[in-house]
């Protein structure tokens, strides 16, 4: 891994922490770990602190790609801490240093699943009763600086009169290439699926066509994940999408057609903005049915249907760039 030079002079702060939870491998984590080494790439003095700060821990295998010094917590006068949306109570302890929050998931935030309004806010109000989240949301975390990576937490936040920064992430760059649609003419008719999203919607699309493959990704390496998203043609999600989901993005790159719901991020044209007939309302009585078409005309059809992603892919390709570009914007002294 090579090094690059911190130069304080650059930066606003003194030193950047980053806060991740030890030992977590998953996209928020990632997310992170990426944040950390476009910083250090930019010249900014950026690290990672890891979950619990009193614990001595090592960078994950699967990001040791990335350049992520580790820094013991540090709160003191001209340090900036950022801070996973899901800890906003530990934010809310920093009092020398400047706090910052980057809403990575507004519905892990909220513990907003998507199933029954009440019982939505039931699992807030046990996460405020253990401490965990502010009784009035966002509303309390005003005198932090906010990071938004998508439109969808960006919304909240103004309506709880924060204006955030915004700052997207992007999906490892080794899928951001077009190495992987050299074989679409060999994709299957198999349908894959993330087990942990939309359980509910995707067994009932199951049960509902038994004709088709549908294939879980649980479980899987870099290399078989891989292998799965290049030799099926579609993707579905109808999960909560909490975030810029990285699945989605990293089936797309690998030439899958992509089918969601329209929850969550998936709502609206900025964090997903693939074309509308894509995205499903899994809330309809005639949804099934819709499904069953729209699925069947994607493996009929799959050239065609491929090159509605196309315009897709060239926008995740920029987003690395993106991200270092808003990560100068705000942390690069004017």
């Amino acid at each position: 891994m090579q090094n690059y030079p911190q130069n304080n002079s650059l930066s606003r702060f003194n030193k950047i922490l980053v806060v991740c939870p030890a030992g977590a491998v998953t996209g928020g984590p990632e997310a992170l770990h990426q944040l950390v080494d476009h910083m250090n790439k930019l010249g900014l003095p950026s690290f990672i602190t890891y979950l619990p700060f009193n614990e001595a821990t090592t960078t994950p295998q699967a990001y040791k790609r990335y350049l992520t010094p580790v820094s013991r917590y540090e709160d003191v006068p001209r340090n900036m801490i950022i801070f996973p949306e899901v800890y906003p109570y530990l934010a809310s302890k920093v009092k020398l240093a400047q706090p910052a929050i980057w809403w990575l998931s507004l519905e892990n935030f909220l513990e907003r699943r998507h199933i029954w309004p009440l019982h939505d806010k039931i699992r807030y109000i046990k996460r405020v009763i253990k401490g965990q989240r502010p009784l009035n949301g966002a509303r309390s975390l005003t005198n932090m600086v906010h990071f938004s990576q998508t439109e969808h937490a960006t919304a909240y936040l103004k309506s709880c009169g924060i204006d955030p920064v915004p700052l997207i992430d992007s999906i490892n760059e080794d899928f951001l290439t077009d190495k992987n649609l050299n074989f679409i003419g060999n994709k299957e008719d198999v349908i894959l699926y993330n087990p942990t999203k939309g359980r509910k919607t995707t067994d009932k699309l199951i049960q509902a066509n038994p004709q088709w493959k549908f294939i879980p990704l649980h479980g899987l390496n870099r290399d078989q994940l891989t292998d799965k998203l290049s030799a099926a043609k579609l993707y579905i999600d109808f999960g909560h999408h909490p975030g810029r989901d990285r699945m989605p993005r990293e089936a797309a790159m690998q030439g899958c057609c992509l089918i969601t719901g329209i929850l969550g991020s998936a709502g609206n044209d900025v964090d997903l903005p693939i074309p509308r007939k894509y995205k499903l309302d899994s809330s309809l009585p005639e949804f099934t049915s819709i499904f069953k078409a729209l699925a069947q005309d994607v493996f009929s059809d799959f050239e065609s249907h491929n090159q509605n992603f196309e315009k897709y892919r060239q926008y995740l390709k920029r987003e690395p760039e993106i991200f270092r570009q808003q990560i100068a914007n705000y942390f690069i002294k004017k």
